[in-house]
């Protein structure tokens, strides 16, 4: 089914500045705001993103369904870029142990959890600078302007402490590893 004409607008906050360079085969928008700038390209763009008077224009005439689910993509992206820049992101993880004292410690680019299922090795995460950690107790709290970077090492530390496979155990009776709590 072709969409006629669909049309979102993003609001620039007067606070932040953004900017719009066409370059090949797309578009490269830069936000710039109170707590950093974040930079995002846009390529093989099948919709018109353009920026006018601290408004961005995300716009589609006859398209498909793609084009309609890329508009709403966009707009996304960009307000997450304004929200980020303004107030930052932040995600929480909590320690969960009842059989084996769990503990994560902070060592270079990496986070180590140590003890996790009475394990002898650490599991070791990398993780990106940008991301501010901080372990206070049982919680891993990770802040940063960049929901992605944010969201993914949150949800890498969740994923490796999982288990599967022949080690996997009843999730009724061990309820121990990392769950994200707070997004």
């Amino acid at each position: 089914m072709r969409h006629f004409a669909i049309k979102k607008t993003i609001d620039v906050p007067k606070a932040v500045t953004a900017t719009l360079n066409t370059i090949r085969g797309g578009k490269n928008v830069t936000i710039k705001g109170p707590k950093g700038e974040l930079q995002r390209t846009f390529e093989r763009l099948r919709v018109h993103l353009s920026l006018n008077k601290n408004k961005f224009t995300i716009q589609s005439y006859f398209g498909a369904k793609a084009e309609a689910s890329m508009v709403g993509t966009i707009a996304g992206h960009l307000s997450n870029m304004i929200k980020g820049v303004t107030e930052g992101f932040t995600y929480k993880v909590q320690i969960i142990s009842s059989h084996f004292p769990a503990t994560v410690e902070i060592q270079g680019n990496a986070i180590l959890v140590k003890n996790l299922y009475g394990r002898r090795d650490p599991i070791k995460i990398p993780y990106e600078t940008d991301v501010k950690i901080d372990v206070k107790g049982d919680i891993i709290t990770f802040t940063g302007i960049d929901i992605e970077k944010v969201s993914q090492i949150a949800a890498r530390l969740a994923e490796a402490t999982r288990l599967r496979g022949r080690r996997s155990k009843d999730p009724t009776v061990f309820q121990d590893g990392l769950y994200v709590v707070y997004p």
